[in-house]
């Protein structure tokens, strides 16, 4: 469902944003991402229950929190009270909601955290299921989800390679596999797509490997900078 979205065969997503040029997760990188085919982010579980954009499990790294709790011990009013922009951005923590207010491309979603509230995030992309994508190395979340809605489009993502990836796949009722540029190897992405597998690979910035492995047939790349 998710990749009819596009009519091209070759996409770029603007990994946790267009974050070489703004701060990443934010409001501002999503909105200044209108280059990408599509936007790839990080949701997190708060204290109390609500969908936070975040890739690390603290927010020290990337905002002026610097607490060494983790996101699932803070609420959404403390992690509101700091900057997770940068000196020349100002920018809150988004939460999804606020975020998919205001994306108008499709979103492949990456849950980041061990703990989710499936059916909350389920509730909020109701409507936009079509246009989302929803990935984690959390394998269990994506079978849940399945459960939950079979119509909802999931991907694995791995950063090793497994032998088995076909039928691997075929428990969870997917053919989408997000890979580490490590293993995104000329013999396994042979291998993958003749098993018809969606293949993207994360995270490339140099024209030239990101056309090699377009040409080998990967589907899509994940890409800082668009």
């Amino acid at each position: 469902m998710f990749w009819k979205n596009f009519k091209k065969p070759h996409l770029i997503a603007a990994h946790r944003g267009n974050r070489f040029l703004y701060p990443e997760n934010t409001l501002i990188a999503f909105e200044h991402s209108t280059n990408c085919d599509f936007i790839e982010f990080d949701i997190q579980l708060t204290k109390d229950e609500e969908i936070v954009i975040i890739h690390d499990e603290t927010p020290k790294r990337t905002s002026t929190f610097k607490t060494d709790k983790k996101i699932n011990e803070l609420t959404l009013k403390e992690l509101k009270e700091h900057n997770f922009g940068n000196s020349v951005y100002f920018q809150k923590i988004p939460t999804l909601q606020e975020a998919l207010k205001i994306i108008k491309k499709p979103i492949n979603i990456e849950i980041k955290s061990k703990d989710m509230n499936l059916e909350k995030l389920l509730f909020l992309i109701k409507g936009k299921e079509n246009k989302i994508l929803i990935s984690s190395f959390h394998h269990f979340h994506l079978k849940e989800l399945k459960k939950l809605n079979p119509k909802i489009s999931i991907a694995l993502l791995d950063e090793e390679k497994r032998e088995n990836i076909f039928e691997y796949l075929k428990e969870f009722n997917t053919n989408n596999y997000n890979i580490s540029k490590n293993i995104a190897t000329k013999e396994y992405i042979k291998y993958l797509k003749n098993k018809n597998i969606n293949i993207s690979v994360f995270t490339i910035n140099k024209k030239e490997k990101i056309k090699s492995l377009f040409k080998l047939g990967v589907k899509a790349i994940f890409k800082d900078k668009c």
